[in-house]
């Protein structure tokens, strides 16, 4: 009793396949219709595995192997051609087999080559967080590392790193020290989260900006005339001069000369004595309204200067 001869699987792309195959998505693309033909075990078709049987019998009729292998491989050759782009169409529409479209596609966007390698380590030395978000960023760089393993060239997780780290701007300065000194390489799934963690306290810092103390410089006008580089006797003469005008009408009637407690002077009483007298405090101060004197402001030496 001859066995039964299993029917052909269909394929169907548009709902297993979430996007269609462009110049820029390969490793993607090709990542999911490897997957699928490896589920239905029919890659053999694809990588030549599975040959096509002898088409005819003693008696010149189709042998029911190669019937099935015709039917399947056909089948195949249309999930490959629905699932690519208009722009892919063309490059693959001759082809007579599935294999024969699967080398074709191989050749155009997975070849090995000196150029081809080369253009891909241009890219990773250019691309450029900027504006984007890590996750942008790092998806950009994990693609291209899958075009390498693609062409039989794979980078390094020291490579991905440093492609990495070179491309993220300024404001991460402070953690690629550490990933540098790391003692073992980073996978890309670990560095992946290193970035994207720094990005969100980033953002947190631009929300909630830290508190700022502000201090003014206070100053105080100096009397040159009980200033320390004066003669003694200049400053008995301003003393007296201060005294005269300063003392109580009683010290002023009587003939008893007072003395001071605090700097040990006669003619005056601590609660008058001239190196006590308080004196007015200035501040430097600026107005937030814009001022046509565009005078330059002389540096006080405060801590924090406040202009409009």
């Amino acid at each position: 009793m001859a066995s039964s001869t299993p029917s052909p699987v269909a394929i169907n792309t548009t709902q297993q396949i979430t996007t269609r195959l462009t110049p820029t998505n390969y490793p993607s693309w090709h990542a999911q219709f490897k997957s699928l033909l490896l589920g239905y075990n029919l890659y053999g078709y694809i990588d030549g595995t599975l040959t096509c049987p002898s088409s005819t019998n003693p008696d010149a009729a189709p042998t029911a192997a190669y019937t099935h292998w015709f039917q399947q491989d056909k089948l195949i050759l249309n999930a490959t051609l629905t699932s690519v782009s208009d722009f892919v169409i063309p490059f693959i529409a001759a082809s007579k087999t599935s294999s024969q479209a699967w080398n074709k596609l191989t050749k155009l966007y997975a070849s090995r080559s000196r150029t081809r390698v080369m253009q891909f380590k241009e890219d990773l030395t250019l691309l450029q967080c900027g504006t984007c978000t890590v996750t942008e960023f790092l998806y950009s760089i994990k693609s291209i590392a899958d075009e390498f393993a693609l062409i039989d060239a794979p980078l390094s997780a020291d490579d991905i790193t440093l492609y990495v780290l070179n491309g993220l701007g300024p404001e991460y300065r402070e953690m690629v020290a550490p990933i540098r000194a790391h003692e073992s390489a980073l996978s890309f799934e670990e560095l992946h989260d290193l970035p994207i963690g720094h990005e969100s306290y980033l953002k947190r810092l631009d929300i909630n900006p830290p508190s700022l103390v502000v201090t003014a410089h206070n100053t105080q006008r100096k009397d040159h005339r009980f200033s320390k580089r004066q003669p003694w006797s200049s400053l008995n003469a301003a003393t007296q001069k201060y005294d005269s005008k300063s003392q109580p009408r009683y010290f002023r009637q009587q003939k008893y000369t007072p003395k001071c407690q605090h700097c040990d002077q006669l003619g005056h009483v601590a609660k008058y004595c001239p190196q006590l007298h308080t004196r007015k405090a200035t501040a430097n101060c600026t107005t937030a309204s814009p001022s046509p004197d565009q005078r330059w402001l002389i540096d006080s030496a405060a801590s924090h200067n406040i202009t409009s």
